[in-house]
């Protein structure tokens, strides 16, 4: 399975997301220009 986030904004919910796709053994895909930096603390 595959996850794709379009042009997330909100670092929290893609961390979040991040986290689900890494204890699931899920590959997730960042699409587009993010609304956040990679190392945002709230990520």
């Amino acid at each position: 399975m595959n996850i794709v986030l379009v042009e997330p904004e909100i670092p929290p919910n893609a961390g979040n997301i991040a986290r689900l796709c890494a204890a699931t053994n899920t590959q997730l895909h960042l699409v587009g220009p993010l609304g956040f930096r990679l190392d945002d603390a709230m990520l």
